[in-house]
């Protein structure tokens, strides 16, 4: 073999023991600890958060109303309860 194929072969073998070694030691660390939930890494986006929307839960109990109330963003258009209204940000 060439020295080429030596060296190759060596950066793989060391790569391989340093990938074991790590997992050995997460091995450890899940045994000594296995009931830890793992924590988020990212709280979701504020944007996703919704309001409450009584008025939906209202209008399912009083279902028969006259006249409906017209969206905010469409005014052209009836309340469909999206809730887009109702979201903090886009």
């Amino acid at each position: 073999m060439t020295e080429i194929q030596n060296s190759s072969k060596n950066e793989l073998a060391s790569l391989f023991a340093a990938i074991e070694k790590l997992n050995r030691r997460l091995d450890k660390m899940e045994q000594a600890n296995p009931q830890t939930p793992m924590p988020s890494l990212q709280p979701p986006h504020p944007s996703l958060d919704k309001l409450n929307i009584a008025e939906a839960i209202a209008d399912s109990i009083f279902g028969s109303q006259a006249k409906e109330k017209a969206c905010t963003f469409e005014p052209s258009k009836p309340c469909d309860h999206c809730s887009m209204c109702n979201s903090r940000g886009f």
